[in-house]
């Protein structure tokens, strides 16, 4: 059975839920606070494990307490795993989250997830089977994505990467990526300038890229290839908490990429797992489960 190959980013996430975030010099009284298991790479797979679909995942943790926790979480919900064990600290991410509009703003300390190398990627790139799916983010050393891409596409893997956070990637590996997810800020990273997000997207095609889908919160998303483009109208949700959207968005779409559905229903289904996703406060513990759908 073919299934999901999610490689990157583990977290502990420490969110701060506050009505108005601090300025420079001053103090702000939150309303609570949390912590748990998060980053992209881990949001991404729970999302997928989540919605009943094969997938595995591959990251790194620190030697720590930390660490044990992500192990044991991991076994605990059965998400099939290979964790490398770094002496660098297990990642984290500092969050405020603004309750009024749900927005976020974060910091991460990649620890493990930085220590990650290209020998660690050869490790068990053997695993990796024509007609499997690739999920990966910006997340975990540059070199290690890069080298997985092509490694991906020699073995007739599709490649679906969330390039997120934005980095640099050269154009040469682009013509690897068969589905590219940025939100409109990666966007403008990669496409400078006050151009249409369909412009932007076309600009990637004539790159390489395959299809392009731009996630645009609460305006929806946006699919561009060479034979189509659709607007995906959002669904209209109480927003509470905004951390684990775009992960939610890519899990969900890449899961039914892999059960063969259409781009419309990988698109509609994406946009409902996500929609789900922000009307609950943390990241993998605002995840819905398939039967919540």
């Amino acid at each position: 059975m073919n299934k999901i190959i999610v490689v990157g980013s583990i977290n502990i996430d420490n969110v701060v839920y506050t009505k108005k975030v601090p300025v420079p010099g001053t103090t702000e009284m939150g309303e609570s606070f949390m912590s748990n298991i998060g980053g992209k790479g881990a949001n991404q797979a729970c999302a997928i494990h989540f919605l009943e679909t094969p997938v595995m995942f591959v990251g790194a943790i620190g030697n720590d307490p930390n660490g044990e926790k992500v192990k044991k979480y991991f076994d605990s919900i059965n998400l099939n795993n290979h964790l490398f064990v770094k002496t660098a600290p297990t990642g984290s991410a500092h969050i405020w989250c603004e309750t009024v509009k749900g927005e976020n703003q974060i910091i991460t300390i990649p620890g493990a997830n930085e220590a990650l190398t290209i020998s660690d990627m050869k490790e068990f790139e053997n695993l990796i089977e024509a007609n499997d799916i690739l999920l990966l983010q910006l997340e975990i050393p540059i070199d290690c994505v890069l080298h997985l891409i092509k490694c991906a596409k020699n073995i007739g893997a599709k490649v679906v990467l969330n390039p997120a956070p934005y980095h640099f990637i050269d154009n040469e590996y682009l013509k690897y990526i068969d589905y590219f997810i940025p939100n409109e800020h990666e966007l403008d990273g990669f496409i400078p300038g006050k151009e249409s997000y369909e412009y932007k997207a076309k600009t990637l095609l004539k790159l390489g890229v395959q299809n392009v889908i731009v996630t645009l919160g609460e305006k929806g998303s946006l699919f561009v290839n060479n034979q189509e483009t659709i607007n995906v109208p959002p669904n209209k949700v109480n927003v509470v908490d905004t951390t684990c959207a775009g992960d939610s968005y890519c899990g969900a779409f890449s899961s039914y990429l892999l059960k063969g559905k259409s781009i419309k229903e990988c698109l509609k289904f994406a946009s409902l797992v996500s929609s789900k996703t922000v009307t609950k406060k943390g990241a993998i513990s605002s995840l819905p489960h398939i039967q919540d759908l």
